[in-house]
């Protein structure tokens, strides 16, 4: 019985060092959904579950939030949390960044289905009311219009939060605003959701897709080494089909 109460207290105790060892990053951004959506579910979206899979074989959990964008950056930046998902490098030039990006992420302008609207560059937005996203980085362009008329609010509706895709789309529906812009698969995919897809359509593109990431804080101590680890991941998980299965769950093929 002594012995066996030994045998038990040593394997306590080295599950408690094994436990004590597990690191753990926590990630966090906005829902958007298919790149990141509900936490703790079955699909909690695809740049999630690659971040799962890669940081797993080196023992390091990942925890996923949804924050408002604004906030995560802020919290990020702070290393309150120690990444951020589906970020460009413009969203925020200080992160620590991998080297194989997670995703190719372009932005569209959608609007009602009935409108004649087409975009043909910033001077067809003139008579219209924009929604966008607190904080948000949509193309080089658009940013410069968005900064030039952020006041005017007979051109730009800011919307704020973590509901504030569905804030705009719910907007539009109601002819509120004139044109929103977001990425193309999160965009149809929250207007399905919402059973609302057929209401709009889309009306022009505003920028290519450019490499996203899941960005990491400058203040982690860790940051090169997990940028690394999931740089070197990412592309493992391609070599083995990984991705490609992921990626197919949520309707979407290797952007390679």
């Amino acid at each position: 019985m002594k012995y066996a109460f030994l045998f038990l207290s040593l394997l306590l105790l080295c599950t408690s060092l094994h436990a004590k060892k597990m690191e753990e990053i926590i990630i966090a951004a906005d829902f958007w959904c298919p790149f990141n959506c509900e936490p703790n579910s079955n699909q909690p979206g695809y740049m999630i579950e690659i971040a799962q899979r890669v940081f797993a074989l080196h023992n390091i959990k990942v925890t996923y939030l949804i924050l408002p964008w604004p906030r995560a950056l802020i919290l990020c930046r702070a290393g309150n949390i120690s990444a951020v998902v589906g970020g460009y490098k413009s969203d925020a030039p200080d992160f620590v960044y991998p080297d194989v990006e997670q995703g190719m992420i372009g932005f569209s302008l959608f609007n009602l289905a009935h409108s004649e609207w087409a975009f043909q560059g910033l001077a067809s937005l003139d008579p219209l009311l924009l929604a966008i996203i607190s904080d948000y980085a949509y193309s080089d362009e658009l940013n410069g219009y968005i900064k030039k008329y952020q006041a005017d609010q007979e051109k730009i509706h800011i919307s704020y939060g973590e509901n504030a895709l569905r804030k705009n789309m719910k907007l539009l529906e109601f002819g509120i605003v004139d044109v929103l812009v977001e990425s193309e698969s999160v965009f149809w995919y929250m207007s399905k959701q919402l059973n609302i897809q057929e209401k709009f359509s889309y009306a022009g593109n505003s920028q290519e897709a450019l490499p996203a990431y899941i960005a990491f804080s400058p203040k982690l101590a860790n940051a090169e080494k997990y940028a690394k680890i999931l740089s070197a991941g990412t592309q493992r998980l391609r070599e083995s089909g990984e991705l490609a299965e992921i990626l197919a769950v949520y309707g979407l093929r290797d952007w390679r």
